[in-house]
Protein backbone atom coordinates (compact mmCIF):
# COMPACT_ATOMS: atom_id res chain seq x y z
CA UNK A 1 0.00 0.00 0.00
CA UNK A 2 1.49 3.08 -1.04
CA UNK A 3 2.30 6.07 2.34
CA UNK A 4 -1.00 8.30 1.22
CA UNK A 5 -3.20 4.77 1.10
CA UNK A 6 -2.08 3.45 4.31
CA UNK A 7 -3.14 7.40 5.56
CA UNK A 8 -6.69 7.65 4.14
CA UNK A 9 -7.27 3.87 6.03
CA UNK A 10 -6.11 5.53 9.14
CA UNK A 11 -8.37 8.42 8.98
CA UNK A 12 -11.06 6.12 7.67
CA UNK A 13 -10.38 3.98 10.61
CA UNK A 14 -10.21 6.54 13.11
CA UNK A 15 -13.47 8.63 11.66
CA UNK A 16 -15.67 6.44 10.89
CA UNK A 17 -18.54 9.29 10.92
CA UNK A 18 -17.17 11.55 8.75
CA UNK A 19 -18.05 10.67 5.45
CA UNK A 20 -15.08 8.45 4.32
CA UNK A 21 -16.70 5.18 2.81
CA UNK A 22 -15.03 6.13 -0.87
CA UNK A 23 -11.45 7.83 -0.39
CA UNK A 24 -9.00 7.56 -2.95
CA UNK A 25 -5.38 7.49 -2.61
CA UNK A 26 -5.08 11.42 -2.69
CA UNK A 27 -6.62 12.74 -0.15
CA UNK A 28 -7.76 16.61 -0.25
CA UNK A 29 -5.12 19.12 1.39
CA UNK A 30 -6.50 19.50 4.99
CA UNK A 31 -8.91 16.55 6.58
CA UNK A 32 -11.07 17.70 9.32
CA UNK A 33 -9.24 15.37 11.40
CA UNK A 34 -7.44 18.73 13.37
CA UNK A 35 -4.09 19.01 14.39
CA UNK A 36 -1.88 17.06 12.03
CA UNK A 37 -0.08 14.25 14.03
CA UNK A 38 -2.06 14.75 17.16
CA UNK A 39 -4.20 11.92 18.02
CA UNK A 40 -7.48 12.77 19.01
CA UNK A 41 -7.57 10.10 21.66
CA UNK A 42 -7.03 9.49 25.56
CA UNK A 43 -6.62 6.69 27.19
CA UNK A 44 -10.18 5.22 28.61
CA UNK A 45 -10.73 5.09 32.34
CA UNK A 46 -11.61 1.72 33.38
CA UNK A 47 -14.65 1.85 35.94
CA UNK A 48 -13.83 2.18 39.55
CA UNK A 49 -13.13 -0.86 41.27
CA UNK A 50 -14.96 -2.77 43.71
CA UNK A 51 -18.38 -1.34 42.14
CA UNK A 52 -21.52 -3.42 43.09
CA UNK A 53 -23.10 -4.30 40.12
CA UNK A 54 -25.97 -1.77 40.57
CA UNK A 55 -23.77 0.69 40.84
CA UNK A 56 -21.96 -0.07 38.08
CA UNK A 57 -24.93 -0.19 35.55
CA UNK A 58 -25.88 3.19 37.00
CA UNK A 59 -22.27 4.53 36.12
CA UNK A 60 -22.04 2.72 32.79
CA UNK A 61 -26.09 4.50 31.83
CA UNK A 62 -24.01 8.17 32.49
CA UNK A 63 -21.48 7.22 30.20
CA UNK A 64 -23.01 5.03 27.57
CA UNK A 65 -24.06 7.89 25.50
CA UNK A 66 -21.38 9.35 24.36
CA UNK A 67 -20.28 8.00 20.54
CA UNK A 68 -16.73 9.32 20.54
CA UNK A 69 -14.40 7.03 18.69
CA UNK A 70 -16.49 4.44 19.02
CA UNK A 71 -17.99 4.55 22.38
CA UNK A 72 -14.85 4.02 24.06
CA UNK A 73 -15.68 5.41 27.42
CA UNK A 74 -18.56 2.65 28.29
CA UNK A 75 -17.17 -0.53 26.63
CA UNK A 76 -14.45 -0.85 30.13
CA UNK A 77 -17.60 -1.64 31.44
CA UNK A 78 -18.41 -4.46 29.25
CA UNK A 79 -16.83 -8.17 29.33
CA UNK A 80 -14.56 -8.97 26.38
CA UNK A 81 -17.39 -10.97 24.91
CA UNK A 82 -20.00 -8.18 25.23
CA UNK A 83 -17.51 -5.75 23.78
CA UNK A 84 -17.25 -7.82 20.20
CA UNK A 85 -21.26 -7.99 19.98
CA UNK A 86 -22.55 -4.79 21.48
CA UNK A 87 -24.07 -2.80 18.98
CA UNK A 88 -24.58 1.08 20.57
CA UNK A 89 -25.87 2.39 17.44
CA UNK A 90 -28.35 0.04 16.09
CA UNK A 91 -30.58 2.82 18.60
CA UNK A 92 -30.23 5.27 21.02
CA UNK A 93 -33.02 5.35 23.69
CA UNK A 94 -33.37 8.74 25.73
CA UNK A 95 -34.36 8.28 29.28
CA UNK A 96 -35.40 10.93 32.06
CA UNK A 97 -32.40 11.74 33.99
CA UNK A 98 -33.89 9.65 37.27
CA UNK A 99 -34.19 6.01 37.02
CA UNK A 100 -33.77 3.33 39.09
CA UNK A 101 -31.67 -0.40 39.78
CA UNK A 102 -32.50 -3.26 41.29
CA UNK A 103 -31.67 -6.89 42.07
CA UNK A 104 -33.26 -9.32 39.66
CA UNK A 105 -35.61 -11.37 42.50
CA UNK A 106 -35.36 -14.56 40.38
CA UNK A 107 -31.37 -14.57 39.94
CA UNK A 108 -30.39 -15.35 43.52
CA UNK A 109 -28.76 -12.50 45.60
CA UNK A 110 -28.97 -10.67 49.17
CA UNK A 111 -31.86 -8.50 50.14
CA UNK A 112 -30.01 -5.10 48.86
CA UNK A 113 -26.17 -6.31 48.41
CA UNK A 114 -24.31 -7.51 45.48
CA UNK A 115 -25.28 -11.52 44.30
CA UNK A 116 -24.01 -14.67 45.27
CA UNK A 117 -21.65 -16.40 42.46
CA UNK A 118 -20.01 -14.95 39.69
CA UNK A 119 -23.24 -14.38 38.14
CA UNK A 120 -26.29 -11.35 38.49
CA UNK A 121 -29.04 -9.28 37.17
CA UNK A 122 -29.93 -5.97 37.90
CA UNK A 123 -33.08 -4.83 36.52
CA UNK A 124 -33.07 -1.11 35.36
CA UNK A 125 -36.50 1.03 35.40
CA UNK A 126 -36.51 3.74 33.17
CA UNK A 127 -39.18 6.44 32.21
CA UNK A 128 -38.37 6.42 28.33
CA UNK A 129 -38.36 10.33 26.24
CA UNK A 130 -38.00 8.71 22.81
CA UNK A 131 -35.67 7.19 20.44
CA UNK A 132 -32.99 8.22 17.98
CA UNK A 133 -33.48 6.17 14.77
CA UNK A 134 -30.80 4.70 12.63
CA UNK A 135 -31.44 7.62 10.35
CA UNK A 136 -30.77 9.49 13.63
CA UNK A 137 -34.17 11.31 13.48
CA UNK A 138 -36.09 11.44 16.80
CA UNK A 139 -39.33 9.39 17.74
CA UNK A 140 -41.41 9.94 20.65
CA UNK A 141 -41.99 7.09 23.02
CA UNK A 142 -42.66 8.21 26.41
CA UNK A 143 -43.31 5.53 28.30
CA UNK A 144 -41.86 3.38 31.38
CA UNK A 145 -39.50 0.42 31.11
CA UNK A 146 -37.61 -2.02 32.58
CA UNK A 147 -34.44 -3.80 31.03
CA UNK A 148 -33.02 -6.92 32.93
CA UNK A 149 -29.03 -6.52 32.52
CA UNK A 150 -26.28 -9.65 33.26
CA UNK A 151 -23.51 -9.52 34.52
CA UNK A 152 -20.14 -11.52 35.49
CA UNK A 153 -17.74 -11.51 37.67
CA UNK A 154 -14.16 -11.46 36.42
CA UNK A 155 -11.10 -13.72 38.07
CA UNK A 156 -9.91 -10.23 39.53
CA UNK A 157 -13.33 -10.31 41.53
CA UNK A 158 -14.74 -6.43 39.63
CA UNK A 159 -18.15 -6.91 37.63
CA UNK A 160 -18.72 -6.45 33.87
CA UNK A 161 -21.89 -6.47 31.97
CA UNK A 162 -22.53 -9.35 29.79
CA UNK A 163 -25.43 -8.53 28.01
CA UNK A 164 -25.99 -4.87 27.69
CA UNK A 165 -29.43 -3.39 26.94
CA UNK A 166 -30.20 -3.61 23.27
CA UNK A 167 -28.74 -0.23 21.60
CA UNK A 168 -27.79 2.84 23.73
CA UNK A 169 -29.48 4.16 27.03
CA UNK A 170 -28.50 7.66 27.26
CA UNK A 171 -30.60 10.36 29.88
CA UNK A 172 -32.30 13.28 28.59
CA UNK A 173 -29.62 15.49 30.13
CA UNK A 174 -26.52 13.61 28.59
CA UNK A 175 -28.05 13.60 25.24
CA UNK A 176 -28.42 17.69 25.15
CA UNK A 177 -24.72 18.10 26.26
CA UNK A 178 -24.10 15.29 23.20
CA UNK A 179 -26.20 16.19 20.84
CA UNK A 180 -27.36 18.86 18.33
CA UNK A 181 -30.46 19.12 16.39
CA UNK A 182 -29.54 19.63 13.01
CA UNK A 183 -32.19 20.44 9.98
CA UNK A 184 -31.77 18.23 6.70
CA UNK A 185 -33.63 19.64 3.63
CA UNK A 186 -35.66 17.50 1.24
CA UNK A 187 -38.06 18.72 -1.54
CA UNK A 188 -42.06 18.66 -1.55
CA UNK A 189 -42.98 16.27 -4.26
CA UNK A 190 -43.44 19.24 -6.94
CA UNK A 191 -39.61 20.13 -6.18
CA UNK A 192 -41.05 23.96 -4.89
CA UNK A 193 -39.81 24.58 -1.60
CA UNK A 194 -37.45 23.25 0.78
CA UNK A 195 -38.37 20.90 3.80
CA UNK A 196 -37.08 20.62 7.05
CA UNK A 197 -36.07 17.16 8.18
CA UNK A 198 -34.79 17.70 11.99
CA UNK A 199 -32.21 14.88 12.71
CA UNK A 200 -29.27 14.82 15.70
CA UNK A 201 -26.11 14.41 15.20
CA UNK A 202 -23.06 14.45 18.02
CA UNK A 203 -21.55 17.72 18.24
CA UNK A 204 -18.16 16.99 19.12
CA UNK A 205 -15.42 16.60 17.18
CA UNK A 206 -17.25 20.18 15.84
CA UNK A 207 -15.25 19.52 12.34
CA UNK A 208 -16.84 16.45 11.89
CA UNK A 209 -20.43 17.24 11.79
CA UNK A 210 -20.83 18.59 8.57
CA UNK A 211 -19.77 15.40 7.24
CA UNK A 212 -22.57 13.36 9.19
CA UNK A 213 -24.77 15.78 7.95
CA UNK A 214 -23.65 15.03 4.43
CA UNK A 215 -24.08 11.65 5.19
CA UNK A 216 -27.61 11.66 6.58
CA UNK A 217 -28.12 14.07 3.92
CA UNK A 218 -27.45 11.42 1.30
CA UNK A 219 -29.14 8.96 3.00
CA UNK A 220 -32.50 10.02 2.02
CA UNK A 221 -35.59 11.46 4.44
CA UNK A 222 -36.10 10.12 7.47
CA UNK A 223 -38.95 7.22 8.05
CA UNK A 224 -41.66 10.06 9.09
CA UNK A 225 -41.21 11.97 5.58
CA UNK A 226 -40.81 8.58 3.29
CA UNK A 227 -42.93 9.15 0.41
CA UNK A 228 -43.90 12.75 1.26
CA UNK A 229 -40.60 14.13 0.06
CA UNK A 230 -38.12 13.56 -2.83
CA UNK A 231 -34.36 14.55 -3.35
CA UNK A 232 -32.77 16.52 -6.03
CA UNK A 233 -29.70 13.61 -5.45
CA UNK A 234 -29.92 10.31 -6.80
CA UNK A 235 -30.35 7.61 -4.28
CA UNK A 236 -27.03 5.68 -5.23
CA UNK A 237 -24.93 9.34 -4.55
CA UNK A 238 -22.32 9.06 -2.21
CA UNK A 239 -19.42 11.13 -1.53
CA UNK A 240 -15.90 10.44 -3.27
CA UNK A 241 -13.72 11.80 -0.51
CA UNK A 242 -14.28 12.60 2.97
CA UNK A 243 -16.13 16.35 3.45
CA UNK A 244 -13.16 18.73 4.45
CA UNK A 245 -11.76 21.96 4.97
CA UNK A 246 -9.43 22.91 1.91
CA UNK A 247 -6.52 25.31 2.27
CA UNK A 248 -8.38 28.26 1.96
CA UNK A 249 -10.92 27.50 4.39
CA UNK A 250 -13.67 26.39 2.31
CA UNK A 251 -15.77 23.53 3.16
CA UNK A 252 -15.47 20.77 0.20
CA UNK A 253 -18.20 18.40 -0.17
CA UNK A 254 -16.94 15.85 -3.10
CA UNK A 255 -19.63 13.69 -4.33
CA UNK A 256 -19.98 10.63 -7.11
CA UNK A 257 -23.02 9.39 -9.11
CA UNK A 258 -25.23 12.24 -8.02
CA UNK A 259 -27.64 11.73 -11.19
CA UNK A 260 -29.46 14.41 -12.71
CA UNK A 261 -27.18 17.25 -13.72
CA UNK A 262 -29.35 19.40 -15.71
CA UNK A 263 -29.26 22.76 -14.74
CA UNK A 264 -32.55 22.96 -12.94
CA UNK A 265 -31.50 20.29 -10.47
CA UNK A 266 -28.34 20.99 -10.29
CA UNK A 267 -29.97 23.96 -8.60
CA UNK A 268 -32.17 21.98 -6.27
CA UNK A 269 -28.91 19.42 -5.30
CA UNK A 270 -26.73 22.92 -4.34
CA UNK A 271 -29.55 24.49 -2.46
CA UNK A 272 -30.12 21.15 -0.06
CA UNK A 273 -27.00 20.80 0.89
CA UNK A 274 -25.92 24.26 1.01
CA UNK A 275 -29.48 24.53 3.35
CA UNK A 276 -28.32 21.66 5.35
CA UNK A 277 -25.08 23.02 6.25
CA UNK A 278 -26.04 26.29 7.34
CA UNK A 279 -26.14 25.18 10.67
CA UNK A 280 -23.02 23.77 10.90
CA UNK A 281 -20.19 26.27 9.24
CA UNK A 282 -19.93 29.40 7.95
CA UNK A 283 -17.60 28.61 5.75
CA UNK A 284 -17.52 28.93 1.60
CA UNK A 285 -19.35 25.59 0.18
CA UNK A 286 -17.19 24.20 -2.17
CA UNK A 287 -19.15 21.48 -3.89
CA UNK A 288 -17.85 18.81 -6.40
CA UNK A 289 -18.83 15.88 -8.54
CA UNK A 290 -15.43 13.41 -8.93
CA UNK A 291 -13.09 16.48 -7.91
CA UNK A 292 -14.73 19.14 -10.36
CA UNK A 293 -17.09 21.63 -9.82
CA UNK A 294 -20.50 20.76 -10.16
CA UNK A 295 -21.39 24.22 -11.55
CA UNK A 296 -18.62 25.25 -13.47
CA UNK A 297 -18.75 29.08 -13.29
CA UNK A 298 -20.04 28.85 -9.31
CA UNK A 299 -17.12 26.40 -7.80
CA UNK A 300 -18.21 27.64 -4.17
CA UNK A 301 -21.44 28.24 -2.16
CA UNK A 302 -23.19 30.70 0.36
CA UNK A 303 -26.41 31.08 1.72
CA UNK A 304 -26.77 34.46 0.13
CA UNK A 305 -26.40 32.48 -3.06
CA UNK A 306 -29.23 31.03 -3.02
CA UNK A 307 -32.73 31.88 -4.41
CA UNK A 308 -35.97 32.41 -1.57
CA UNK A 309 -37.68 28.93 -1.32
CA UNK A 310 -39.83 29.97 0.97
CA UNK A 311 -41.63 32.72 -1.41
CA UNK A 312 -44.49 30.54 -2.26
CA UNK A 313 -45.27 29.17 1.65
CA UNK A 314 -45.12 32.56 3.42
CA UNK A 315 -48.13 34.65 3.06
CA UNK A 316 -47.55 38.03 1.54
CA UNK A 317 -46.85 41.22 4.07
CA UNK A 318 -49.97 42.82 2.50
CA UNK A 319 -52.43 39.94 3.20
CA UNK A 320 -53.33 40.86 7.46
CA UNK A 321 -54.94 38.12 8.04
CA UNK A 322 -59.21 37.55 9.07
CA UNK A 323 -60.93 37.01 12.04
CA UNK A 324 -64.45 35.33 11.98
CA UNK A 325 -66.34 37.34 14.69
CA UNK A 326 -70.29 37.52 15.14
CA UNK A 327 -70.68 35.08 11.76
CA UNK A 328 -68.77 37.60 10.29
CA UNK A 329 -65.62 37.58 8.68
CA UNK A 330 -63.22 40.83 9.06
CA UNK A 331 -59.92 41.73 8.39
CA UNK A 332 -57.11 41.48 11.04
CA UNK A 333 -55.81 44.76 10.44
CA UNK A 334 -58.32 46.93 11.53
CA UNK A 335 -61.47 44.76 12.27
CA UNK A 336 -63.70 46.03 9.30
CA UNK A 337 -66.24 43.22 7.99
CA UNK A 338 -64.31 42.34 4.17
CA UNK A 339 -66.16 43.01 1.24
CA UNK A 340 -69.02 40.72 -0.14
CA UNK A 341 -71.05 38.41 1.33
CA UNK A 342 -69.05 36.64 3.98
CA UNK A 343 -68.31 40.18 5.31
CA UNK A 344 -71.70 41.04 5.45
CA UNK A 345 -73.11 38.26 7.36
CA UNK A 346 -74.93 36.39 4.40
CA UNK A 347 -73.56 32.66 5.70
CA UNK A 348 -73.72 31.48 8.54
CA UNK A 349 -69.99 31.40 9.34
CA UNK A 350 -68.19 29.84 12.08
CA UNK A 351 -64.33 29.22 10.83
CA UNK A 352 -63.06 30.37 7.78
CA UNK A 353 -59.43 30.69 5.53
CA UNK A 354 -58.03 32.11 3.14
CA UNK A 355 -55.82 30.61 0.51
CA UNK A 356 -51.98 31.09 0.56
CA UNK A 357 -52.12 33.63 -2.29
CA UNK A 358 -54.76 35.83 -0.82
CA UNK A 359 -57.54 35.39 -3.47
CA UNK A 360 -59.82 32.48 -2.14
CA UNK A 361 -62.00 31.89 0.99
CA UNK A 362 -63.26 28.76 2.33
CA UNK A 363 -66.12 29.06 5.23
CA UNK A 364 -67.51 26.34 7.32
CA UNK A 365 -70.43 27.07 9.45
CA UNK A 366 -74.23 25.57 10.26
CA UNK A 367 -76.81 25.21 8.35
CA UNK A 368 -78.91 23.71 10.81
CA UNK A 369 -77.81 22.35 14.71
CA UNK A 370 -77.29 19.16 13.36
CA UNK A 371 -75.60 20.06 9.31
CA UNK A 372 -72.74 21.87 8.94
CA UNK A 373 -72.00 23.14 5.37
CA UNK A 374 -68.13 24.01 3.24
CA UNK A 375 -68.17 26.92 0.81
CA UNK A 376 -65.68 28.34 -1.15
CA UNK A 377 -65.11 31.11 -3.76
CA UNK A 378 -62.91 33.78 -3.98
CA UNK A 379 -62.40 36.06 -1.57
CA UNK A 380 -65.08 39.23 -2.18
CA UNK A 381 -67.39 37.14 -4.42
CA UNK A 382 -70.18 34.68 -3.76
CA UNK A 383 -68.90 31.14 -2.42
CA UNK A 384 -70.13 27.91 -3.50
CA UNK A 385 -71.73 25.47 -1.23
CA UNK A 386 -69.35 21.87 -1.97
CA UNK A 387 -71.65 19.09 -2.19
CA UNK A 388 -70.10 17.51 1.42
CA UNK A 389 -72.97 16.08 4.02
CA UNK A 390 -71.82 16.31 7.63
CA UNK A 391 -72.70 16.68 10.68
CA UNK A 392 -69.64 18.55 12.13
CA UNK A 393 -66.57 20.31 10.12
CA UNK A 394 -63.13 21.06 11.48
CA UNK A 395 -61.61 24.71 10.36
CA UNK A 396 -60.47 24.77 7.19
CA UNK A 397 -56.59 24.97 5.63
CA UNK A 398 -55.57 25.94 2.44
CA UNK A 399 -52.87 24.65 0.13
CA UNK A 400 -51.00 25.99 -2.63
CA UNK A 401 -49.76 23.37 -5.01
CA UNK A 402 -48.98 24.14 -8.98
CA UNK A 403 -50.90 27.11 -10.30
CA UNK A 404 -50.58 27.28 -13.75
CA UNK A 405 -49.79 23.85 -13.79
CA UNK A 406 -51.63 20.09 -15.28
CA UNK A 407 -52.79 17.30 -13.76
CA UNK A 408 -55.36 16.65 -10.83
CA UNK A 409 -53.30 18.73 -7.74
CA UNK A 410 -52.83 22.13 -9.13
CA UNK A 411 -54.21 25.40 -8.09
CA UNK A 412 -55.28 25.53 -4.16
CA UNK A 413 -57.38 23.15 -2.43
CA UNK A 414 -59.11 23.22 0.58
CA UNK A 415 -59.00 20.47 3.45
CA UNK A 416 -61.41 19.93 6.71
CA UNK A 417 -62.25 17.09 8.86
CA UNK A 418 -65.86 15.95 8.73
CA UNK A 419 -67.57 14.55 11.99
CA UNK A 420 -64.32 13.66 13.61
CA UNK A 421 -63.20 11.19 11.56
CA UNK A 422 -63.09 11.78 7.73
CA UNK A 423 -60.26 13.54 6.15
CA UNK A 424 -61.66 15.32 3.20
CA UNK A 425 -59.86 18.13 0.66
CA UNK A 426 -61.57 20.19 -1.78
CA UNK A 427 -60.22 20.73 -4.99
CA UNK A 428 -61.57 22.74 -8.00
CA UNK A 429 -62.60 20.28 -11.82
CA UNK A 430 -62.20 21.20 -15.05
CA UNK A 431 -65.34 23.10 -14.63
CA UNK A 432 -64.80 25.16 -11.79
CA UNK A 433 -66.91 23.44 -9.08
CA UNK A 434 -65.26 22.37 -6.02
CA UNK A 435 -65.54 18.92 -5.46
CA UNK A 436 -65.07 17.01 -2.50
CA UNK A 437 -62.19 14.11 -2.05
CA UNK A 438 -61.62 11.58 0.80
CA UNK A 439 -58.23 11.91 2.14
CA UNK A 440 -56.84 7.89 2.88
CA UNK A 441 -56.37 8.69 7.18
CA UNK A 442 -57.01 5.06 8.29
CA UNK A 443 -53.64 5.69 10.18
CA UNK A 444 -55.57 8.05 12.66
CA UNK A 445 -58.17 5.82 13.95
CA UNK A 446 -56.51 4.60 17.12
CA UNK A 447 -56.09 8.47 18.46
CA UNK A 448 -59.70 9.68 18.61
CA UNK A 449 -61.71 12.71 17.03
CA UNK A 450 -60.14 15.02 14.90
CA UNK A 451 -61.17 18.63 16.48
CA UNK A 452 -58.41 20.25 13.91
CA UNK A 453 -56.37 19.52 11.18
CA UNK A 454 -53.85 22.27 9.84
CA UNK A 455 -51.65 21.38 6.57
CA UNK A 456 -47.95 22.58 6.51
CA UNK A 457 -47.31 25.58 3.92
CA UNK A 458 -45.11 23.52 2.06
CA UNK A 459 -48.26 20.78 2.06
CA UNK A 460 -45.48 17.76 3.60
CA UNK A 461 -46.78 17.25 7.22
CA UNK A 462 -50.67 17.71 8.95
CA UNK A 463 -50.64 19.28 12.68
CA UNK A 464 -54.17 17.35 13.95
CA UNK A 465 -55.73 17.91 17.49
CA UNK A 466 -57.24 14.09 18.33
CA UNK A 467 -58.53 13.01 21.29
CA UNK A 468 -57.06 15.96 22.88
CA UNK A 469 -53.72 15.53 21.69
CA UNK A 470 -51.50 16.65 19.71
CA UNK A 471 -50.39 14.23 16.38
CA UNK A 472 -48.17 15.17 13.24
CA UNK A 473 -48.41 12.98 10.25
CA UNK A 474 -46.85 12.97 7.08
CA UNK A 475 -48.78 14.20 3.28
CA UNK A 476 -48.32 11.17 0.75
CA UNK A 477 -49.57 11.86 -2.97
CA UNK A 478 -48.89 9.32 -5.32
CA UNK A 479 -47.85 10.90 -8.49
CA UNK A 480 -49.83 11.18 -11.69
CA UNK A 481 -53.20 9.89 -9.26
CA UNK A 482 -55.90 11.94 -7.11
CA UNK A 483 -54.66 9.07 -3.81
CA UNK A 484 -53.42 11.17 -1.16
CA UNK A 485 -52.31 9.41 1.86
CA UNK A 486 -52.11 9.92 5.63
CA UNK A 487 -48.87 8.28 6.72
CA UNK A 488 -46.89 8.06 10.14
CA UNK A 489 -49.15 9.78 12.56
CA UNK A 490 -46.78 10.28 15.88
CA UNK A 491 -48.11 11.38 19.13
CA UNK A 492 -46.12 14.40 20.29
CA UNK A 493 -46.08 15.44 23.98
CA UNK A 494 -49.10 13.17 25.30
CA UNK A 495 -48.17 13.76 28.89
CA UNK A 496 -47.69 17.57 28.74
CA UNK A 497 -50.25 18.35 26.03
CA UNK A 498 -53.43 16.31 27.11
CA UNK A 499 -55.88 18.86 26.84
CA UNK A 500 -55.02 20.60 23.14
CA UNK A 501 -58.16 22.80 21.38
CA UNK A 502 -56.01 24.34 18.86
CA UNK A 503 -52.51 24.69 16.71
CA UNK A 504 -50.94 26.10 13.93
CA UNK A 505 -48.06 26.42 11.81
CA UNK A 506 -45.22 29.10 13.06
CA UNK A 507 -43.02 27.65 10.57
CA UNK A 508 -42.16 24.99 8.78
CA UNK A 509 -40.78 22.66 11.42
CA UNK A 510 -42.51 24.60 14.37
CA UNK A 511 -45.81 24.46 15.62
CA UNK A 512 -47.88 26.70 18.50
CA UNK A 513 -50.21 24.87 20.06
CA UNK A 514 -53.06 26.09 22.82
CA UNK A 515 -54.94 23.71 25.39
CA UNK A 516 -57.14 24.47 27.99
CA UNK A 517 -55.17 23.41 30.92
CA UNK A 518 -54.40 26.54 33.23
CA UNK A 519 -50.52 25.85 33.78
CA UNK A 520 -49.30 25.91 30.02
CA UNK A 521 -52.05 27.89 27.96
CA UNK A 522 -49.84 28.43 24.63
CA UNK A 523 -46.77 26.45 23.93
CA UNK A 524 -44.31 25.88 21.11
CA UNK A 525 -43.16 22.28 19.63
CA UNK A 526 -41.29 21.24 17.32
CA UNK A 527 -42.58 19.20 14.74
CA UNK A 528 -40.56 16.11 16.15
CA UNK A 529 -41.97 16.36 19.44
CA UNK A 530 -38.09 17.31 20.62
CA UNK A 531 -36.45 15.45 23.67
CA UNK A 532 -36.73 18.51 25.63
CA UNK A 533 -40.60 18.62 25.39
CA UNK A 534 -42.15 22.31 24.43
CA UNK A 535 -41.21 25.73 25.04
CA UNK A 536 -44.19 27.82 27.06
CA UNK A 537 -44.99 30.96 26.38
CA UNK A 538 -45.60 33.71 28.76
CA UNK A 539 -48.91 33.50 30.96
CA UNK A 540 -48.85 37.12 31.25
CA UNK A 541 -52.55 38.95 30.57
CA UNK A 542 -53.64 35.23 29.66
CA UNK A 543 -56.95 33.87 31.15
CA UNK A 544 -57.20 29.74 30.08
CA UNK A 545 -58.68 28.06 28.86
CA UNK A 546 -57.51 29.51 25.19
CA UNK A 547 -59.97 28.98 22.54
CA UNK A 548 -58.04 29.41 19.34
CA UNK A 549 -55.00 30.09 17.90
CA UNK A 550 -53.16 31.30 14.80
CA UNK A 551 -49.55 31.67 13.23
CA UNK A 552 -47.33 31.82 10.53
CA UNK A 553 -43.89 32.67 9.73
CA UNK A 554 -42.68 36.33 10.61
CA UNK A 555 -46.36 36.95 12.31
CA UNK A 556 -46.81 37.29 15.99
CA UNK A 557 -48.89 34.98 17.69
CA UNK A 558 -52.49 35.53 18.00
CA UNK A 559 -54.51 33.71 20.63
CA UNK A 560 -58.22 33.91 22.19
CA UNK A 561 -59.05 33.35 25.63
CA UNK A 562 -62.12 33.84 27.12
CA UNK A 563 -61.12 37.84 28.00
CA UNK A 564 -60.61 38.76 24.03
CA UNK A 565 -58.02 38.90 21.27
CA UNK A 566 -54.00 38.48 22.04
CA UNK A 567 -50.57 38.49 20.55
CA UNK A 568 -46.93 37.79 21.40
CA UNK A 569 -44.19 38.00 18.91
CA UNK A 570 -41.94 35.07 21.23
CA UNK A 571 -41.87 32.90 23.70
CA UNK A 572 -41.23 35.85 26.66
CA UNK A 573 -43.22 38.36 25.71
CA UNK A 574 -45.93 39.26 27.66
CA UNK A 575 -49.34 39.08 25.81
CA UNK A 576 -50.96 42.48 24.49
CA UNK A 577 -54.70 43.22 23.42
CA UNK A 578 -54.85 42.78 20.10
CA UNK A 579 -55.93 46.00 17.73
CA UNK A 580 -59.25 44.35 16.97
CA UNK A 581 -61.51 44.24 19.85
CA UNK A 582 -63.86 41.40 20.09
CA UNK A 583 -65.37 41.64 23.59
CA UNK A 584 -65.73 39.27 26.50
CA UNK A 585 -66.92 36.07 26.13
CA UNK A 586 -66.32 36.15 22.08
CA UNK A 587 -65.89 32.74 20.39
CA UNK A 588 -63.66 34.76 17.43
CA UNK A 589 -61.45 32.50 15.43
CA UNK A 590 -58.76 34.03 13.66
CA UNK A 591 -56.42 33.21 10.70
CA UNK A 592 -53.54 34.09 8.71
CA UNK A 593 -53.19 33.10 5.22
CA UNK A 594 -53.10 28.90 5.03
Amino acid sequence: MTRSGVIAFLVCTLLPLAGCAAIPDELPAKGVTGVEGAPRTAPVAEPERGLAPDDLIRNFIQVSGNPENDYATAKPYLTKAAQTTWQPESSVTIIQDTFGTRYDSAVPSGPAGPATGNHTSIVLSVQRVGVLDRDKSFIPEPEASEISIQLDKRADGQWRISTPPQGTFITLSKFTEIYRQVPLYFLDPQKRVLVPDPRYVAAQPTDQVPGRIIDLLLGGPSDGLQDAVTSALAPNTALRTGVVFADDGALQVNLTKPGDTSPGNVKLIVAQIVESLRTATNAKIRIQVEGAPLVTDHPDWQIGDLPAYDTITNPSSDLPGMVVVNSRVRQLDDGKPIRGPAGAGDYPVTSAAQSIDGTELALVGMATSTAAQLRVGEVNSSAALVDLAASSLTRPTWLSTSPGGSGADTGNEVWTVADGSKVIRVIKSANGDWVARTVNASALSPFGAITALRLSRDGVRAALVAGGRLVVASVVRVPGSDTVTIRAPRLLQPYGLSEVVGVDWLGADQLVVVTSAQAVPVVQVMVDGGPVGYNRYNLANLSPPMIAVTAAPGRPVIAVDADGMWTSSDIGSVWHPHAVAIGRGSTAIPFYPG
